[in-house]
Order: structure tokens, then sequence, then C-alpha cells
């Protein structure tokens, strides 16, 4: 039974197969026949044909050394003659070998002889003094001029010999490709006709049971699973129908039973995503939501009607939705600089983003959920943290201030003189009450800025010149600890827009710190790139101890200070105001580190031709 149709798959398939060798063999042949002709043309006669012509280019040139001999020019005669007789022989030995048709021997033999008079002759010839002129111009013109024209004649019928029979083969050729072309198209229309035929027949016993099987499928991916297919033959076209309809009889069985659990199923994840109190959207592939929780839906004003539905997602978690959708791993922010501000029944609350992509289990991407968690709590904690934070820093600047004052003027010894001890005590005291009022200072600015209190004086400024002041700044302490300082930039930069004596706090504290942790004799670059010359980069790169990765995502929290480290007196807020300050010009700043190998800070701010356009 099985066996049924594969024999009328071979039985219609073998004529098409026997035609096919046959062409194959048949066309190899000729094949092989053309290349013997081609050949027998290069092997054969081309080769005698470049010998002829060799021939008569060297006795040419042997004649006319004869006439520079005759007119005085004995030396140039001697010379040609004695360079072109060999060139004769070494042709007249090649034509010699390579005789190949009828009366081409004859005349290899005739050029044998007269080259051998030739020879003799112009021995002969140059065997006569220079001054007898006469007796060798004799010799010459009743002798070896019509020897030479013998010889040369004798050549050109060697060389038009073989160029006919060249003629003769390339025609035979061209007869055998056209006599190929002709029977070639003759076979085609064969295996053509041959094959309408097959596929005529087998249209027949195979594409009609095939046909009314996809119909049956087509219906029933319309929804309507009454298919019946009729079952004609045993073969496996039989076999196949008898299993379709198998299908459908399950099929049909599985839609009555399912339909109630499908609907169950999606009530229940509905009900999941509604439980939850913070915003929760599903979406496909493309972006659109399928489905949306009450608190999306009133905070978000997300629409679930009828399936999928378009969204347009605000633009402060657009990029992160872009991000997760083209395949990059999940948006996952765990500080409350990334909260973002949204209305619920009229009150401004704060909303953390996080965007989860959907896999199923071959990690295919399904969609994407993105989850608003409510911290308007933690983020009013924060305010009141910095406020306080604020105020505290405030009020201790004014008894800071009178407590330096206070110990200034007692080492100035302006209410009596001071012992080498108090001396000592009173510059303690001097340098931890500048330190602490530095801090409070610090306090003070980073406080402002998170608040938006400082105003920038932005205005356009070349990189280069933020790059080479720095290096002006710190190059006689870099000199003292024996640290090298090297700038790089790349010429023709676009301008960035900053406050400059903000962005020179930030750089000022990142060589600071660059200093302050690589050893005599390291290096520290400053530079500065633009690749698409739509923003800048700044490079901070040290040689020095480097940071633990477990250390670097915590360097620009205020008061982080890595551990281990003790030679530094700082409180642990310079990155952290240098991030608010690079954050307040719409820029970014990253560092990178290797334990032992240094570390590189990057600065990346907007060129002047970007200021306006939608932030990083």
């Amino acid at each position: 039974m099985i066996k049924t149709l594969r024999t009328k798959l071979l039985i219609g398939l073998l004529p098409l197969l026997a035609l096919m060798v046959g062409l194959g063999l048949w066309a190899v042949f000729m094949f092989l026949e053309l290349g013997g002709n081609i050949d027998v043309i290069l092997r054969e006669n081309y080769k005698s044909i470049l010998a002829a012509e060799g021939m008569k280019e060297s006795i040419e040139r042997m004649d006319s050394s004869l006439l520079f001999a005759i007119g005085g020019e004995e030396k140039q005669a001697r010379d040609q003659y004695a360079q072109y007789r060999p060139e004769f022989a070494k042709h007249l030995k090649i034509e010699l070998g390579n005789v190949t048709l009828p009366g081409e021997g004859a005349m290899a033999d005739d050029l044998t002889n007269l080259s051998g008079n030739y020879y003799t002759l112009t021995d002969q010839f140059f065997a006569i003094e220079s001054s007898q002129k006469g007796d060798r111009t004799q010799l010459y013109f009743l002798q070896l001029q019509p020897l030479f024209n013998q010889i040369k004649n004798r050549a050109d019928d060697v060389l038009n010999l073989n160029q006919r029979n060249m003629e003769f083969e390339d025609q035979r050729a061209r007869q055998a490709a056209q006599t190929s072309v002709r029977l070639m198209i003759v076979a085609l229309v064969t295996a053509a006709v041959l094959a309408s035929v097959i596929a005529i027949v087998l249209s027949r016993s195979i594409l009609v049971p095939v046909r009314a099987v996809t119909e049956s499928v087509r219906a029933m991916a319309c929804g309507h699973y009454d298919q019946l297919v009729p079952i004609n033959s045993h073969d496996e076209i039989g076999e196949l129908a008898e299993a379709f309809n198998s299908m459908a009889r399950t099929i049909r069985a599985f839609q009555q039973a399912g339909t109630a659990k499908l609907l169950r199923a999606q009530a229940t994840a509905q009900a999941t995503i509604d439980s939850f109190p913070d915003p929760v959207i599903l979406l496909d592939p493309t972006g659109a939501v399928e489905r949306a929780n009450p608190a999306a839906v009133r905070i978000l004003g997300v629409s679930t009607q009828g399936g999928t539905t378009p969204w347009s997602p605000p633009a402060s978690v657009r990029p992160a939705l872009s991000e997760v959708l083209s395949g990059l791993p999940d948006h996952l922010p765990n500080t409350l600089e990334h909260a973002i501000a949204l209305r619920d029944q009229g009150q401004e609350r704060y909303f953390l983003p996080r965007v989860l992509a959907i896999r199923d289990t071959s990690e295919g991407l399904l969609g994407a959920a993105l989850v608003l968690s409510d911290v308007t709590k933690f983020r009013l904690v924060d305010q009141l943290k910095s406020d306080m934070v604020s105020t505290v820093s405030h009020e201790l600047k004014t008894p800071l201030t009178s407590m330096q004052m206070a110990v200034h003027l007692l080492l100035e010894e302006a209410v009596g003189p001071l012992t080498a001890k108090q001396v000592e005590l009173l510059l303690a005291a001097r340098q931890e009450s500048d330190r602490l009022l530095a801090m409070v200072n610090d306090l003070l600015d980073l406080t402002r800025i998170e608040q938006g209190r400082v105003r920038l004086e932005l205005a356009p400024v070349p990189p280069g010149d933020l790059i080479r002041e720095t290096i002006e700044r710190f190059e006689t302490r870099s000199t003292s600890l024996g640290i090298r300082l090297v700038s790089r930039v790349d010429p023709d930069l676009p301008r960035v827009e900053v406050d400059k004596e903000r962005m020179e706090h930030v750089f000022d504290n990142l060589v600071n710190n660059a200093l302050a942790h690589t050893r005599r004799g390291g290096t520290l670059t400053l530079s500065g790139a633009s690749p698409d010359h739509s923003a800048v980069r700044f490079e901070v790169t040290d040689t020095g101890e480097g940071i633990s990765p477990e250390h670097l995502p915590q360097i620009f929290e205020k008061f982080y200070r890595v551990p281990g480290i003790t030679h530094t007196a700082g409180a642990g807020l310079g990155l952290a105001i240098a991030r608010e300050i690079v954050l307040a010009h719409d820029g970014r700043i990253e560092a990178a580190s290797e334990l032992g190998q240094g570390s590189t800070f990057t600065i990346t701010l907007p060129s002047e031709s970007r200021i306006g356009a939608d932030p990083w």
C-alpha cells in the first residue's frame, strides 16, 4: 500500500531521468570533440605558425646583416648575424618536431637543406675581407639573395598551410556547435513535452486530492471545523485524507471543550493584573496594548477595547520600551532619579517605570510588561531628607565661619602670644574646620542643584579649551607628584554650550581623584572626541589603582567612599556633585575601571547644534 504512490512517482520521473542522463552524456561527448578540435588548432597548427613567423623574422634579420656588412658596418653585421642564426635554427627545430599535415614534412626538409646552403654561403661571405667589397656584393646578389627568397617563400608555404588547416578546423568546430545547438533544442522541447504530460498525469492522481485537503485546512483555519475529505485511494494520499478527517474530529472535540477553559484563563489573567494597585500594561511586540489594569487606564488613559490597541506612551518611558521591544535587556531602574511625575485624580504622584520583556520557552519575544511602581512616599522622604540636609548645612555654615575667623585671629596672635603646642592644635583645628566648611558647601551646592535652584550660565565653549585649561591648572601639582599629564583632542570638535565654571568644577574633581589614586610615574590622559558631531565625549583616564567592579555602581551616590581607600580626605560628595552638574547640562557621566589597571570617567555632552533636542 505504501509503495503505490512511490511507484507512481518513479514511473513518472524515470523518463525524465533517462533523458537527462542521455543529454548529459551527449553534451560531454560534444564538449570533448570541440575540445579536441581546439587542441589541434592550438597544439599543432598554431605552434607551426609561430615557428614559421620566427623563421621569417630571423632570416630577414640575417639578410639585413649582410647588407650592413656590404655597407661597411662590419661589427654590427657580424653581431646581428650571430644573434639571429641560432633563432632561425631554434624555430626550424620546432617546425621539424611539429610536422602534422600532409606535405608539411617536405616543406620542412626543404627548409633544412636551404638553410644549410645559406649557412655555407654566409660563412664564405664573412670569410671575404671587408675591403673586398665587390666580391661580397657579387656573392650576395648572385647566390645569397635568391637563396634568402627561397627560404622565406618556403616558410610562407608552411605558414599558409597551417593557417588553412586552422580555418578548416574552425569551420568544423562551428558546424559541430551548430549541430549541438539544434540537437539540444530538440531534446529540450522533447523534455518539456514529456514533463508536461507527466505533470498532467501526476496532477490527476496526486494534486487533486492534495488540493482538497488544502481547501479543507483553509476552511478549518477560518473556524469551520466540520470538514470531511473524501478517501478515493489506499495509497499515501488516502492515508493523508484519513488522518486529516481524524484530526478534524479531534479538533472539533477540543474546540467544544476548550472554549470555556480559554475564556476562564483570559478572565483569570485580567483579574490578576487588575489586582495590582500600581499601573500595569502588557504590550505586544509592536508596542500595541494587549491588557491594562484599571490603574493604568485611570492614570495613563490606556484603552483596552477591541483587543490590541495602539498607544502612545509618555516620552519619559518611550526609549526604555523601544529598547526592550528591540531585544535589549530589561529596564530596571532602582534610584529615585529615574522616577517620572504623573497626575492621578488631580494629584501629582511619582512612579518608577520598569519594563520587562515577555519571552516564550525558546527565547522568542512575545511582548513587554510596563510596571509603574508608586514611589511618591519615597520621593517625599528623599525630598524631606534633602531639605533637612540643606537646612542643617545652611545653619552650620555661619558658626563654622565664625570658628574659622576665631582660629585665624588666634593664629595671628591678635589676643596674645601662643606656645608651639597651641599653634599646632590651632593649625589642626583650622584644617578640620576648613574641611568641614568645604563639606557643608558641597552639601549646599548638591542640594541646590538637585532642587533646580542653580541657574546655569550657558555659553558656547570649545572642548579643547576646557581640557587645555584643566591641564594648566594641575600641571604644577602633577609634576610634583611625578605623574604625566597628556592631552588628546580631535581637531574640529563642535562647541558645547555649558556653564564653564560649573564644568571646570567637574573636571577639577575628576582630575583631583585621578591624581590621588595614581602612583608616581603614572599617566593621566584627558581626551575629547566627537564620533558623529551630535555630542562631544570627554574622557579622564588614569593608570592608577582602579576600582573593584562591585563598587562601580555606587561611586556616584552621596557620601559613598570605596572601602579600603584611606589616603583621601573627602566626604564622598565630589562625584555626586559632578553627576548632578552633568545631568543639568542634559549630559551623562559614566565610569569604567579595572582593578590594578586604572579608571576611565566619561562625560558626554550634547554639542551646540543639539541644544534643545530630545534628552539622552
